[in-house]
């Protein structure tokens, strides 16, 4: 078996290692089982994957935004966000210019205050 290493902030780090205690797990076990999940819906061949999970995907990874992806589907918020769960995507992203205003708009909020 391989291993990797990857970055991430240390506060999610600290919220993660409390999901997998409370579950009885480890971060090491719930990463290759989302990595497993990820690959069990069908991402790895683009040929096979249906218009549906296509549509999911994309909107995972910030090819799609939501209000697309939304027409695409003819759902409502909610059910975007259930199908996203049960597909095994995570929730998209916001894209570095979107980071970037919002990072603006809590500076904003913090010099008002």
């Amino acid at each position: 078996m391989s291993n990797i290493t990857f970055s991430i902030d240390e506060s999610i780090l600290r919220r993660v290692k409390v999901v997998a205690a409370q579950h009885g797990t480890s971060i090491n076990a719930m990463v290759r089982d989302y990595f497993s999940s990820l690959l069990a819906s069908g991402i790895d061949d683009a040929d096979t994957m249906n218009g549906n999970q296509r549509t999911l995907f994309d909107y995972s990874v910030g090819g799609t935004g939501r209000s697309r992806a939304r027409k695409i589907l003819g759902v409502d918020d909610a059910t975007l966000t259930l199908m996203m769960r049960a597909a095994g995507f995570p929730p998209p992203r916001a894209s570095s210019e979107q980071e970037n205003e919002m990072l603006d708009e809590i500076k904003d909020i913090h010099l008002v205050a």
